[in-house]
């Protein structure tokens, strides 16, 4: 045999990929927002946990913590059944960066919008990420 021809039978002998979908990754860029919100920890809370929950996320564990001074930003996260949300905010910046990852029917991007309106964003800019997963198959 030529050695084209036993290259070509490698190809062949290769694991098919086979990808799998996993979930939507949402990443939210919001900003225009008055500072004194983006400093207020139990705001911040209450409106992701109003989002997650108008979207029938299923919230598992909460966590968030103010950054010492009056005006210094947030960090907060949810631990969701479908995976997790979580933000930090920059009152010196009127910005606040969020995310929202499902691996289940439930819809981030609305989850990101409804913190948008409710917090008067007015600039907001998204990125979704598709994730998945590929494996491989002898078939």
């Amino acid at each position: 045999m030529g050695e084209d021809l036993l290259e070509a039978l490698k190809l062949v002998d290769r694991p098919v990929p086979l990808t799998r979908e996993i979930g939507t990754h949402v990443i939210g860029d919001l900003s225009g927002i008055a500072p004194h919100l983006l400093s207020d920890e139990h705001l911040l809370m209450r409106v992701l946990k109003e989002g997650l929950d108008s979207e029938s996320f299923t919230i598992l564990g909460q966590q968030s913590l103010k950054f010492p001074g009056d005006e210094s930003g947030v960090t907060g996260f949810f631990i969701l059944s479908e995976s997790h949300a979580a933000f930090h905010s920059y009152p010196e910046y009127g910005y606040i960066a969020l995310d929202v990852f499902s691996c289940g029917d439930s819809r981030p991007d609305r989850v990101v919008a409804h913190v948008a309106r409710a917090l008067g964003a007015t600039n907001a800019g998204t990125k979704t990420v598709d994730r998945h997963a590929t494996m491989f198959s002898e078939d």
